[in-house]
């Protein structure tokens, strides 16, 4: 009888518990929504910003927080609608600190009574007042050899018009332009500045002076000295359009200046290394390149040899001949002589109108003369030999900036093409006088990378770094950069 007594008392106090459960109250999780996550505010029509939702907090508000999403931090606690089930939330963001482009990160985060949370995130891109300005290609301290600058940029007003801009040198107006019977907010510039005659050791100054309708003027300086001669960096950065990283070595001829030694160092370690030799002309008589370990040893070696007609610069021909050497550094073997190029035909003015790779004629070789000061300037770029040899792949430099290249080799004649990884850095660093701004291709085809060049300079002019975007060249190249960081000693 106590046994079924026990048993009925039992299930008499779980239907009452069950039954306490079943009176419980079931709070949902709190939730909201924001409308716009992603907003652009500009500081011409805003001093604030409201981030506004309503919010569904069932068990009750015990806290808001207001997150910064970059680093997870509370930046406030909103306790004014603690207690708080179903709400309109509010909070006024204050942008009238920003005096620049700004982006805010923020989360919001509402946590309920019995510590159970939500959030979401926003990002208010905040635009600076509007005012008249250039956002230069290039940089504002300039070491030029041409008689000529071109000042190029981009013109933007924000939400006023433009009304004029200006440049001047020296106090000259050499360009003056105000729109008609159109309006303008933004605007590519590109306009030649004639120099004139400068002095070595003198800073000249191009003003560049923009108005609004609105009245307000600014005014960008340029400014620009004369050298004849350039500082060559000792070791540059460089990064490739898949984000590796490489170091480059250079040393110079004591007394001559001359490009002796070029190192491509991998992220492994191991390295290419060229060894250049001149002629009494100071043209490159030969290339001693090197695929070495990380251990410092070889295999073999490349000996390219450039042949010129007697008494002349011009190239004749381009020879390679490889060399094997076993563990010991002893040489084994060596191959034949082989041709890469030859049968070059020259122009009156000395430049090359033809020759022949691997056998292969390559006709209708580009020159320009940039700032007509009457220069025969190298304007192909060979993308690989393959493309050199076809013609509907063939690609041009179309503009330069009259800035000397740090790492220009007068005496190399740009027809090695061989390494293709070489011939990469050889055709940005080594080939070019003047630092090159864009490409053009021969045809529309996919895989030319026609790409464009920014740069930068330090306060002295030195070029600190100069970035390439890829413009095509399809995946992963085409819309992806390469950068050369440059330092000096």
């Amino acid at each position: 009888m106590k046994k079924y007594l026990y048993i009925l008392l039992i299930g008499v106090a779980g239907a009452l518990g069950f039954q306490s459960c079943q009176d419980d109250p079931a709070f949902p999780d709190p939730g909201f929504d924001i409308a716009d996550q992603r907003v652009e505010v500009r500081r011409d029509t805003a001093d604030y910003y409201n981030i506004s939702m309503e919010m569904e907090v069932p068990n009750g508000v015990k806290v808001i927080e207001l997150i910064n999403a970059v680093d997870y931090t509370v930046l406030e606690e909103i306790n004014e609608f603690n207690g708080l089930k179903n709400f309109l939330f509010t909070y006024e963001v204050d942008l009238t600190q920003f005096e620049n482009d700004t982006v805010l990160n923020y989360i919001v985060k509402v946590i309920d009574n019995d510590s159970r949370s939500f959030n979401q995130g926003i990002r208010i891109s905040v635009k600076r007042l509007s005012y008249p300005e250039i956002k230069l290609v290039g940089g504002s301290n300039l070491a030029v050899a041409a008689p000529a600058y071109i000042v190029k940029g981009l013109v933007s007003t924000g939400l006023n018009a433009l009304e004029s801009i200006s440049i001047q040198f020296e106090g000259e107006e050499q360009y003056f332009f105000s729109p008609v019977d159109t309006t303008i907010y933004e605007m590519t510039l590109k306009q030649l500045v004639f120099l004139g005659d400068m002095q070595i050791g003198q800073d000249y100054v191009i003003d560049i002076v923009i108005a609004d309708q609105t009245g307000q003027v600014s005014t960008t300086k340029i400014t620009l000295h004369k050298t004849d001669e350039i500082k060559h960096p000792y070791r540059i950065y460089y990064t490739n359009y898949n984000s590796i990283n490489y170091t480059i070595n250079l040393e110079y001829e004591a007394g001559t200046d001359r490009l002796s030694w070029f190192e491509y160092i991998f992220p492994t370690g191991s390295s290419y290394t060229n060894n250049f030799y001149y002629n009494e002309a100071g043209m490159l008589d030969s290339i001693i390149y090197r695929s070495v370990t990380t251990a410092g040893t070889f295999s073999y070696d490349k000996r390219y040899r450039f042949y010129y007609t007697d008494g002349t610069t011009q190239l004749a021909s381009l020879e390679l001949q490889e060399f094997d050497y076993d563990d010991l550094g002893q040489l084994v073997s060596e191959s034949d002589v082989e041709v890469l190029a030859d049968g070059f035909v020259y122009r009156e003015d000395g430049s090359v109108e033809q020759f022949y790779y691997e056998g292969k004629q390559i006709a209708d070789v580009t020159y320009s003369d940039p700032f007509n000061l009457g220069e025969t300037i190298f304007s192909e770029y060979w993308q690989s030999a393959s493309y050199a040899k076809n013609s509907s792949r063939r690609q041009q430099f179309v503009e330069f900036d009259p800035v000397l290249m740090p790492t220009y080799v007068e005496g190399f004649p740009q027809f090695y093409m061989d390494n293709s990884i070489m011939l990469n850095v050889y055709r940005d660093l080594l080939w070019n006088k003047y630092i090159p701004l864009e490409t053009v291709g021969a045809s529309s085809y996919a895989y030319l990378y026609t790409p464009v060049y920014q740069y930068e300079t330090d306060n002295d002019g030195n070029i600190t770094s100069i970035v390439k975007t890829y413009i095509g060249g399809g995946y992963p190249a085409a819309g992806s950069n390469e950068t050369y960081t440059f330092l000096y000693e």
